[in-house]
């Protein structure tokens, strides 16, 4: 699972019109599949980096304001 696929199941998840504690669950079970994909490929998620595709997105979504 990529970055922007673990930020649209995210998204997804936040939509839905459930409540806060399962949306809760499911946003950390796609956390934890992200996170065994990365073992998968051999990528240690202890050295991953979010900052910059966090801040790539929040700069879209401000330009789309």
């Amino acid at each position: 699972m990529t970055y922007d696929q673990l930020y649209e199941h995210i998204t997804h998840y936040v939509a839905q019109p459930i409540d806060d504690k399962r949306k809760s669950c499911l946003i950390l079970g796609a956390f934890m599949e992200f996170m065994l994909d990365c073992l998968d490929e051999g990528v240690d998620p202890r050295t991953l980096d979010v900052t910059g595709f966090v801040n790539e997105k929040l700069d879209i979504l401000e330009e789309n304001e």
